[in-house]
């Protein structure tokens, strides 16, 4: 599976094209369903495992069992060398979206536990969750510089902050000698939303201005929701009739309308079923992408990472990636 070289760091971190999420891993994805999930995503040329310390502290017991069932994985496997490790910190309290977890201490606490969790010493890519925009964005980065300098990630990143905020950043960090922000993960899809119409106002989502900002920093970005929940899938399987009414307020508008149009036209032309169709606007775009994918079944996974390495001519890229 081709990859994606983060730059700005000493040690060289290479994320794999399409990264396996692991969200729903220990709730709704029992731990044996997980590990075969795990182990069929490596046979398929995958190394990049992106979760978090909040994955999983919304069920019952409250604990991070997604960074726990990898943990477990890992020791069973012995597969940390062959695993790129993407873990996340710095959420908010579930109960609060709107009040901030970024000081020194929460941070640090954060990707300590994980550590532990995962059992393991470092992480190759330490993300933040949320921004904190009344907080300095000097602060954050010393405070993510010494996690690098003391060992315990190879980098460092951000999810859900605009392109403006990490410009910001970096634009300190390369001031100062400090690590710069090396990677952002947001939403991005081949289908359009907002934060409003996902019912999540922390969120940041591609759009024109953020794709314009991030062409030019050339400044890779890991998209997660990459497949809009099967939307295009289930739009062209069963029509609109078969979406959700929460996948309908979504994405249901003109502009989707004439993706699907686009996608339908893409399919037809490679044979590439919608569900790969889409990573591959992606992983294929001139802004370097890494598509999360987030799985409940091996069969869905498998269907995802069909043809993940396949070269498309020219045209047919062309009516994939015109906007």
């Amino acid at each position: 599976m081709q990859t994606i070289r983060l730059k700005g760091n000493e040690t060289p971190v290479f994320l794999s094209k399409i990264i396996l999420g692991t969200g729903a891993f220990g709730t709704s994805i029992p731990a044996e369903e997980a590990f075969r999930m795990l182990d069929r995503y490596l046979e398929l040329g995958g190394s990049t495992l992106d979760t978090a310390r909040v994955y999983g502290t919304w069920g019952p017991t409250g604990r991070a069992v997604s960074e726990e069932t990898i943990g477990a994985w890992l020791r069973s496997r012995g597969s940390r060398s062959r695993v790129t490790l993407v873990t996340k910190g710095g959420h908010p309290p579930l109960s609060d979206m709107h009040r901030s977890r970024l000081s020194e201490t929460e941070i640090r606490t954060d990707i300590e536990e994980s550590l532990r969790t995962l059992g393991t010493d470092w992480v190759e890519l330490f993300l933040l969750h949320r921004d904190e925009v009344s907080r300095p964005a000097e602060e954050i980065v010393d405070t993510l510089d010494r996690l690098v300098k003391e060992g315990k990630a190879l980098a460092v990143g951000v999810s859900n902050w605009t392109a403006e905020r990490i410009e910001e950043a970096n634009r300190y960090a390369r001031r100062a000698g400090k690590t710069p922000l090396a990677v952002s993960q947001i939403q991005w899809s081949f289908a359009r939303t907002t934060p409003q119409r996902l019912g999540d106002t922390t969120l940041v989502c591609m759009n024109d201005e953020e794709y314009a900002r991030y062409r030019r920093m050339r400044l890779p970005v890991m998209a997660y929701s990459s497949q809009a929940g099967g939307l295009f899938t289930k739009w062209l399987r069963g029509g609109e009739q078969a979406l959700s009414e929460g996948m309908r307020h979504s994405y249901m508008d003109d502009e989707n309308r004439r993706r699907l149009e686009r996608l339908t036209c893409f399919c037809r032309e490679t044979g590439c079923p919608p569900s790969a169709a889409v990573l591959a606007y992606i992983t294929h775009n001139p802004l370097p992408g890494a598509a999360l994918i987030g799985c409940s079944r091996l069969e869905q996974l498998e269907d995802s990472l069909t043809g993940c390495d396949r070269r498309f001519t020219p045209d047919e890229l062309a009516i994939l990636l015109a906007e």
